[in-house]
């Protein structure tokens, strides 16, 4: 379907990465400022037995750049006699350099991964298990799930579990008198009513194709009944097909939006300021992003501009929940084959850049909706307190799962679709054949 949408714009970086970059997973830069925080680790009674390097592997976006190192180094005055070595590798070459460092034996000690990886390497047994950890009670339930692979844990999140929103201006409804819509026939008459005030329903980075995904697991959400991961698993498991109904209709749903004509009119060409930039100056009334924008949109403090949130309304007419995609932003995970004699030391440094001190002063400098950890508070902001109270709906992103073939089909067939360039059913049909491809070239989901 290439000949179908405009030229890609940089893609470069890619959704997770762009989110991680914009303060949806940061390791704590204010740890860094917070001199209690260093005095009580350089005190810390470890009772450590290993003395030597560990090797933490990270990917390049992954936290900030300048702070995960300043981080580690007051791990080291709390535990005397370790040195913290750490790489970065590249997102996109992620995999092979750390395919290659293992092949080479080299020392691995801690892995920083998003969950897309974390998937791949406890899918192949590369993973040590954290199910007896102690400390895995700190953690929210909902940030623990989507690092549970077969049973068992395989990791511990930092950082801001929250995920893909329906933001609202306020201030504009409130000029129409119009309130949050509950269904998609509330949302057709509020468009109206927009429309003719020369005012676009929703704003959407459009030309950024790898945000296109998150519309298709919001609606398909709503479609396969809140089963959209059981039905992604039978899916890549051959017992579901990507032209079953409920998929086609879910993707059907997104174009839907493009012919009721719920997206400004220059969709295609929008990157992501632009598309901010619509909503706070009264050109769009709605945006389905990321929580992770919220904090600099209220600081901005624009003109005729209030944030209110909400989930997508009721699309398909009968019970469900509306859900949204989201998830933790980075997982610490430890390799299976570490030498035993660094396993507890690398547990340590988990410990330390997992506690609640870390993550109470990440939340307070880059923001974020819902602290990943339980004893750590959301900030008093109506729209982070709405989310908190709804994220037993988060649902955590779809492509995840997907191989990377499927991912950028579905990318480019949904930013082909809402511009009317192909159907939902071809783009069903598109999706099982390059599946059914890579499952004759040998590729098996791992459940």
């Amino acid at each position: 379907m290439k000949e179908l949408v405009p030229p890609r714009p940089d893609s470069s970086i890619t959704r997770r990465a762009f989110l991680r970059r914009t303060g949806g997973a940061g390791l704590a830069a204010s740890l860094l400022t917070s001199s209690s925080f260093f005095t009580r680790a350089s005190r810390a009674d470890t009772g450590q037995s290993y003395t030597g390097n560990l090797v933490l592997i990270t990917q390049t976006g992954a936290s900030p750049d300048k702070a995960l190192p300043n981080l580690l180094d007051a791990y080291q005055k709390a535990h005397p006699g370790i040195q913290v070595k750490l790489i970065q590798y590249p997102e996109e070459k992620f995999v092979a350099l750390y395919t290659a460092a293992q092949a080479a034996g080299e020392q691995v000690d801690v892995l920083m991964l998003n969950g897309q990886d974390l998937r791949r390497y406890a899918a192949s047994h590369a993973l040590t298990s954290l199910d007896d950890v102690s400390f895995k009670t700190r953690f929210l339930p909902e940030a623990l799930t989507t690092f549970t692979i077969d049973g068992k844990l395989w990791g511990f999140p930092s950082g801001a579990l929250g995920g893909f929103i329906v933001f609202a201006n306020k201030a504009l409804l409130q000029k129409f008198n119009l309130q949050l819509p509950a269904t998609y026939d509330d949302l057709k008459s509020i468009a109206a009513v927009l429309h003719k005030n020369g005012i676009a329903p929703f704003t959407h980075p459009g030309k950024i194709i790898y945000m296109w995904p998150v519309w298709f697991f919001t609606t398909f959400a709503q479609t396969s009944n809140n089963r959209s991961i059981e039905r992604t698993i039978e899916i890549l498991s051959g017992k579901g097909k990507f032209t079953d109904a409920d998929v086609v209709q879910g993707i059907d749903l997104v174009f839907q939006f493009g012919r009721d004509k719920m997206f400004s009119q220059s969709v295609l060409g929008l990157d992501f300021g632009n598309a901010q930039t619509e909503l706070m100056t009264g050109k769009a009334c709605f945006y389905l992003f990321h929580d992770s924008i919220a904090k600099p949109m209220l600081e901005a403090k624009a003109a005729n501009f209030e944030l209110d949130s909400m989930l997508m309304p009721n699309l398909v007419g009968r019970q469900v929940d509306s859900q949204f995609p989201g998830g933790p932003g980075v997982v610490l995970s430890i390799p299976e084959k570490i030498d035993p004699s660094r396993k507890q030391a690398a547990l340590d440094l988990i410990d330390f850049l997992t506690s609640d001190e870390a993550d109470r002063e990440s939340i307070q400098l880059n923001g974020g909706a819902v602290p990943v950890n339980a004893g750590v508070p959301t900030a008093p902001i109506s729209v982070y307190t709405k989310e908190k109270a709804d994220i037993s709906k988060l649902v955590v992103y779809l492509d995840w799962f997907y191989p990377p073939e499927i991912t950028k089909v579905l990318q480019e067939g949904l930013q082909a679709g809402v511009v009317g360039r192909t159907t939902a059913e071809a783009l069903g049909k598109s999706l099982q054949a390059t599946l059914d491809r890579l499952v004759s070239g040998g590729y098996k989901f791992a459940a």
